[in-house]
């Protein structure tokens, strides 16, 4: 970006080296942000040349007022001035960067189209809600959520009206979800919704909760008012069990619901290993 050289030393922050692999990823190259951002990079490193620059006029300044005396003295003392005002730019620019990058992270973990968090997001979460399951013994549960005759809606009303019924879907199951619950676009027409400390108790409430808040009214779409329904598959995690088991558990479950009918949901019954555990000794 230019022939500046960044400070090696101990009091480099990380984020440069953030933005710049930012900014050479292929995937970020139509982010609404990479050009704001690489303007800026531009003028952090040109006013880094600048500092530099009167750096070693301040250096010449300082020899010349050893060689020549104070003469020079005020002279010098306003290059210092101007530094110090440059410095503080330059720590203003750090922190805008800063606040991009922080954007930048935030824009990478989300779906485009309905602003929920995207899959590889959504991956990294149940991951972590897995194991953290598995060490502490809390109950953990998830939902599939697919659109019901969603390519039908796509057919009939247009690619447009599809996506802005994906939005108003995701709105809504976003909306009826506990703070700590977390709602993802999974792909296509799909959601995932993970449950943590969802016991199975209580699940099939959790599950007619998400299926009735699409249902219950219609949605206003393209200035009209359209139904649509949502399938369900729901399961809570057995101690010990697989992350890749576990979901694809819920996953049949989904397709049995497609299958019963739609605009239903189908708990995910736990695998026979699990039905009748070993006695202990």
């Amino acid at each position: 970006m230019s022939g500046a050289t960044l400070p090696t030393s101990g009091e480099e922050p990380p984020l440069f080296e953030r933005i710049e692999e930012l900014l050479a990823d292929p995937a970020q190259q139509d982010n609404p942000l990479r050009g704001p951002l690489t303007e800026l990079m531009a003028a952090f490193y040109d006013q880094l040349n600048q500092m530099d620059r009167i750096t070693r006029i301040s250096d010449r300044y300082q020899a010349a007022e050893r060689a020549r005396g104070a003469g020079h003295a005020l002279n010098y003392r306003e290059q210092l001035r101007r530094l110090e005002k440059i410095v503080r730019i330059s720590d203003r620019y750090q922190g805008m960067l800063r606040e991009l990058n922080q954007r930048l992270e935030w824009l990478s973990n989300r779906d485009a189209l309905t602003g929920l968090p995207n899959r590889r997001h959504a991956l990294a979460r149940l991951n972590e809600e897995h194991g953290r399951a598995q060490r502490s013994g809390k109950p953990f549960a998830i939902a599939l959520v697919d659109i019901d005759h969603f390519k039908g809606i796509n057919d009939s009303w247009g690619h447009e009206v599809g996506d802005q019924a994906l939005a108003a879907v995701a709105a809504r199951l976003a909306a009826s979800i506990r703070e700590y619950d977390m709602c993802a676009r999974w792909g296509g027409e799909e959601f995932l919704v993970l449950l943590p400390e969802t016991a199975a108790s209580v699940l099939p409430d959790s599950a007619e909760r998400l299926r009735a808040c699409i249902a219950a009214d219609p949605f206003v779409i393209g200035e009209r008012q359209r139904t649509v329904t949502v399938s369900l598959g729901v399961g809570c995690l057995q101690p010990g069990e697989d992350l890749t088991a576990f979901m694809k558990r819920v996953d049949d479950a989904l397709y049995r619901a497609k299958h019963k009918g739609r605009n239903r949901f189908e708990l995910s019954a736990p695998p026979a290993e699990f039905d009748n555990p070993p006695a202990a000794g």
